[in-house]
């Protein structure tokens, strides 16, 4: 879906991306690292909100009629200040005929019901959090981007909420990208992997060869004490 070659970005003390070279295909993938690696930077060179330095960055995906290529969610959510919760869903609906019944169906899926006229400015982490993904599902584009997906949401309560993304895209052929810190979430959702250390990539492949075959401590150690 996309190909970067040679992409550094710079920052205040040291390069935020470091000559990353990568290609990202279909399905789920997961970018992982640590706090500071690079994950947040990778994703905005992706969906364009910020241009590299230097390398290039390609964007594969071909035109589809009446689907976005890609919607992207945000660290802080990129909600919409003046609009409630159901209207976040229904905006971005490109063919809300098609599906009328979808705002409901995810209004309900993660939990939204009972703030569904409220605005983003009265609503805990958590429910903001749910809100963003449930808007980029809402949109049914190609790709979703989404940067640390679910991470205010109880640890009881996100297996659920992953369960209705990984359905939702399954059923419509959509492709995820998604950042994250957390090895169980790779495991249990990213069939591909780029692992960044300090803006530098120190794997890109198989989630299931970097668990059974890592090449080096530092590989091996992206995926938790239990590898």
């Amino acid at each position: 879906m996309w190909k970067l070659n040679e992409v550094s970005l710079s920052g205040r003390r040291s390069p935020r991306l470091n000559g990353v070279s990568v290609e990202i295909p279909s399905g789920v993938t997961a970018v992982l690292g640590s706090s500071g690696a690079g994950k947040t930077s990778l994703l905005n060179v992706l969906v364009q909100f910020e241009r590299p330095t230097t390398g290039q960055v390609e964007c594969c995906l071909q035109n589809s009629e009446g689907r976005l290529p890609y919607f992207w969610s945000p660290p802080t959510y990129g909600l919409w200040p003046h609009l409630t919760v159901r209207d976040h869903l229904s905006s971005v609906q490109l063919n809300p005929d098609d599906e009328p019944e979808l705002v409901g169906r995810l209004l309900a899926a993660f939990e939204l019901n009972h703030v569904s006229d409220a605005r983003p400015g009265s609503l805990s982490l958590g429910e903001r959090s749910r809100l963003s993904v449930a808007r980029a599902l809402a949109c049914n584009a190609q790709v979703l981007v989404l940067d640390e997906p679910l991470a205010h949401v109880d640890s009881s309560r996100v297996g659920g909420y992953w369960s209705v993304i990984r359905e939702h895209c399954a059923s419509r052929n959509t492709s995820l990208v998604l950042a994250t810190h957390s090895p169980e979430v790779v495991l249990r959702e990213a069939s591909h992997v780029i692992c960044l250390t300090s803006g530098r990539v120190i794997y890109s492949g198989d989630t299931r060869r970097l668990y059974e075959q890592p090449q080096s401590p530092e590989q091996a150690a992206m995926l938790g004490p239990c590898n």
